[in-house]
C-alpha cells in the first residue's frame, strides 16, 4: 500500500509541470503588494492539489492529524488494505482471456507430464 503511494507520487513528479501564465500564476504575482498571502489564493490551492497528493500519507498540520487519531502511516495503510479486501470486486474476465490462460495450463501440461 505504502509502495502504490510512492509509486504514484513518483509518477507525477516524471510527468512534469506545466510552465504557463495560468499555472505560473502571473497575474497574481501581478498583484502581489496586494494580496500578500499567496498560499490561501484560490489559484495556489486549485493548483497545488495538481501536485502530488498521495492516497496515505497525511499532509495536514500536526494539529488536523492529531484531530484525525494521530495514526502512522503503517496503520493508514493496513486500514487501507483491509478496506480493499473487504470490498473490491474483481472484473470477470473475459471469455478471450480464459481462453488463453487454459491454452497456456494445458500447454504447460503437455510439457511437464508427459502422455
Amino acid at each position: 500500500m505504502i509502495d502504490n503511494d510512492i509509486v504514484r507520487m513518483i509518477q507525477r513528479t516524471i510527468k512534469g509541470i506545466d510552465v504557463t501564465d495560468d499555472t505560473m500564476a502571473v497575474d497574481l504575482i501581478k498583484q502581489a503588494h496586494a494580496i500578500k498571502d499567496f498560499l490561501h489564493q484560490k489559484h495556489t490551492v486549485q493548483h497545488m492539489r495538481e501536485q502530488s497528493r498521495p492516497k496515505l500519507m497525511d499532509r495536514t498540520t500536526r494539529g488536523g492529524w492529531e484531530t484525525k487519531g494521530s495514526k502512522d502511516l503503517t496503520q493508514v495503510a493496513r486500514e487501507e488494505a483491509r478496506r480493499i479486501l473487504k470490498t473490491h470486486q474483481p472484473e470477470p474476465l473475459s471469455g478471450d482471456v480464459k481462453k488463453a490462460l487454459r491454452e497456456i495450463v494445458e500447454t504447460a501440461r503437455k510439457e511437464l507430464v508427459p502422455a
